[in-house]
């Protein structure tokens, strides 16, 4: 089968989509599909693009197009351009190969969808619309798709591309629910696959050693990922600067994102006891987590109703709990203490948050019971091979 991949973001970028995307196609290729993948020249983290830098490449059965856009930068002019760019060019790609398939994603925003819906009315091919996050949602809720003209546009054109997708695969129960809640009458077919913890890349030790000062500390957290717009770790820090005389307890933030020169600020002004490293190599970023304590995931209001953390998986298969501060009616939180591997703190007012993270640090009696636990979760629901044959049979469409 003759299969195009098209999103914004692919491997070598340190973005955790780009890294599930190769997997993906990998997997995809060794099962004996043709698969090409349309994406950008490494754009995310400008390390990537130093070691990687080929616009073209052929790895067993994918082959890998990549094409210059510009650095975004939260730009929105920017971003319409990129976006624009890398729609046309699957429409040429789709229509020069015929392709029996093409999955296209929710980055970037809304056009991922509709120019792979466009191609489908041109040359009657399938498409897959893969939804990591949904959107106009999303952008309302970080103001970018505010405007409520432009919203209700956005909307109806999300709407209509979701309606020429066989299926919409989304990550969780949550995002099914919110995408059906929509004021359509549409009837969408729609998929839930989750994602799994990403592959592995080469080790920093160096970091690592600089990283073993975490030891001497009796509660250390980690948060490992985008710090990005809808993390609330503002609101964590705050909490931090309160507790910043508890010594014992410790928060170290791993990653790239939007938000971080400010959270850099924000962590020297009050002192909090906070530790903030650029985004590792994966290896790297799993030892760390290794030596921490309990992973953390934190979200702003509503938004689990629109995307679902891929940090979760990568915490669980290192066997580390979790402190979910998010509503305790998502789908992250009730699968977390049905399974019993974590703890949920409902608020995003810091004071509140610094006493349940006392509480956390007082009685640790969990750590061995919840480890056990979160392996043995992510096993049954996010195990690498489960994942990617629930894309297999999606691809098949059975």
């Amino acid at each position: 089968m003759k299969v195009l991949l098209v999103h914004r973001y692919f491997w070598p970028d340190t973005v955790n989509c780009g890294q599930i995307l190769w997997d993906i196609s990998k997997h995809l290729s060794n099962e004996g599909h043709n698969i090409d993948v349309l994406t950008s020249l490494p754009s995310y983290n400008l390390n990537s693009l130093k070691i990687y830098a080929k616009k073209n490449e052929q790895i067993d059965n994918i082959k890998i197009q990549r094409i210059k856009l510009s650095l975004e930068r939260r730009n929105p002019i920017k971003k319409i351009i990129n976006a624009i760019k890398l729609g046309f060019l699957t429409i040429y790609l789709a229509k020069r190969n015929n392709y029996d398939v093409i999955i296209s994603t929710s980055i970037p925003p809304i056009t991922g969808g509709f120019f792979a819906g466009i191609v489908t009315c041109i040359i009657k091919t399938r498409f897959i619309y893969f939804c990591m996050d949904l959107h106009p949602e999303i952008g309302k809720i970080s103001k970018d798709f505010s405007n409520p003209f432009l919203y209700s546009i956005l909307k109806k054109i999300d709407n209509w591309s979701c309606s020429k997708a066989n299926p919409v695969v989304v990550h969780s129960l949550d995002m099914k629910k919110s995408l059906k809640s929509r004021n359509t009458k549409n009837k969408f077919k729609i998929e839930i696959i989750n994602n799994f913890s990403v592959s592995s890349e080469k080790l920093n030790k160096s970091m690592l050693k600089k990283n073993l000062k975490l030891e001497s500390n009796k509660l250390k957290i980690i948060f490992a990922g985008n710090l990005g717009r809808f993390q609330a770790l503002d609101k964590i820090i705050d909490a931090m600067a309160i507790l910043k005389n508890v010594k014992e307890l410790k928060l170290t933030l791993v990653g790239e994102g939007s938000v971080k020169s400010d959270l850099i600020f924000k962590i020297k002004s009050s002192n909090a006891n906070v530790e903030i490293f650029d985004s590792q190599p994966i290896d790297t970023t799993k030892e760390m987590i290794k030596k921490a304590d309990i992973g953390l995931v934190s979200l702003d209001k509503n938004i689990y109703k629109y995307a679902y953390p891929g940090k979760i998986m990568t915490y669980l298969q290192q066997g580390k709990p979790i402190i979910a501060i998010l509503e305790k009616k998502s789908e992250i939180v009730k699968l977390m203490e049905n399974e019993n591997y974590g703890f949920c703190i409902p608020t995003l007012e810091p004071k509140k948050i610094s006493q349940h993270l006392i509480k956390i640090l007082e009685n640790q009696s969990w750590k061995n019971k919840m480890g056990s636990n979160a392996i043995r979760a992510y096993e049954n629901y996010f195990a690498k091979s489960k994942i990617l044959s629930k894309w297999s049979n999606v691809l098949l469409n059975k």
